[in-house]
């Protein structure tokens, strides 16, 4: 069974003999809100979860691989069969939305790849260090980027930089699904 990625925060926090405290001081997080991620059920969203990593001198791939797959090691790729997508955790990010990683192995990768399931209702507003990319599979949802908002249904993409505060609405009862690509240029 695959560890909860919440109880993994924690032991890996403990595993450094760092308090929450310390934790909180280094991503700027309170040590309540983090105490709150560790105990709760709800995995957080990823930046937070970027930021955690790096704070825990992490690459995030701890959080989403438990098995190194020999094809991504000795040939350098990740191929994930359809019918293998099982292997892959979908984490319940808040009621809003949820994310399913796309490959088995993030370590030493740049670019995080992930099928984004927005249900009805808005997410939280972004910011990150990074660039990002999100093209709608199916449904449709309003994106606002600094303050513009560009309507988006099936077919249409954007590309953006994640340092500015965004999100999404979805309007819709049907959930909307997004390919969505996070390149890290900061690697740590």
């Amino acid at each position: 069974m695959l560890e909860k990625i919440n109880y993994k925060i924690r032991r890996l926090r403990k595993e450094r003999k760092m308090t929450l405290q310390q934790l909180a001081d280094e991503t700027g997080f309170t040590k309540g809100y983090l105490s709150r991620i560790e105990n709760s059920n709800i995995s957080p969203r990823l930046p937070t979860l970027q930021k955690i990593s790096r704070a825990l001198e992490l690459d995030i791939s701890v959080f989403f691989e438990e098995h190194r797959k020999k094809l991504a090691r000795e040939h350098h790729v990740d191929f994930v069969k359809a019918d293998n997508q099982h292997n892959t955790e979908t984490i319940e990010s808040s009621a809003a939305y949820s994310y399913q990683p796309l490959v088995h192995s993030f370590s030493g990768k740049h670019m995080s790849p992930y099928l984004l399931l927005v249900s009805q209702g808005k997410t939280e507003k972004f910011t990150h260090d990074s660039e990002e990319m999100l093209y709608v599979v199916s449904g449709s949802v309003r994106f606002v980027h600094k303050g513009v908002e560009f309507n988006m249904s099936t077919g249409d993409s954007i590309y953006f930089d994640s340092r500015y505060e965004h999100r999404l609405f979805n309007d819709s009862e049907e959930t909307a699904v997004l390919l969505n690509v996070v390149y890290d240029y900061r690697r740590f």
